[in-house]
């Protein structure tokens, strides 16, 4: 089966998906996309944009795994506490 890894990061969920998949994973930070590598070397790993890459080719996959990072630890939220803290 063809899977799509959207949001890969290093790979939380890949673990549980075995070595019988050809898995693309999209990462948008090259040191992540690095450490997944690592953990996964079978795996195509592409450093782009998820939104972008899924429009352009959810048709080439047989299942699509999609899990944004959680609020709680995204660059939004890092922000967000440390404007906070100087108001």
């Amino acid at each position: 089966m063809k899977v799509l890894n959207l949001y890969a990061g290093i790979g939380g969920n890949r673990k549980l998906w075995g070595e019988q998949h050809e898995i693309t994973a999209i990462e948008s930070e090259q040191y992540i996309a690095s450490a997944y590598r690592k953990l996964y070397p079978n795996d195509t790993v592409l450093v782009t944009d998820a939104h972008q890459y899924l429009l352009d080719n959810y048709k080439n996959f047989d299942f699509i795994w999609s899990s944004p990072p959680c609020p709680t630890h995204s660059k939004m939220r890092l922000s967000l506490v440390n404007t906070s803290s100087t108001l």
